[in-house]
């Protein structure tokens, strides 16, 4: 493996780890809402939106640095 390769790896790791981190995250603030009916939407919902900016960030810095979709 060269040092492309490893940076290549390196990165698509890093990438998808930071994916899964707030797709954790995103699950338990539906938890928390799910179960709590005085946690405020509008934060709610505000939350899920920067969550799902910061994923599609991260998939559009992959994409633009490796010529390649993030899988």
């Amino acid at each position: 493996m060269d040092a492309s390769d490893e940076h290549r790896s390196f990165l698509h790791d890093i990438c998808l780890n930071m994916i899964n981190e707030l797709q954790e995250r995103q699950a338990q603030l539906m938890e928390v809402y799910k179960n709590n009916p005085t946690f405020p939407f509008d934060f709610y919902n505000l939350s899920l939106r920067e969550t799902d900016t910061r994923i599609q960030a991260i998939r559009e810095l992959y994409k633009k640095n490796m010529d390649e979709d993030l899988s």
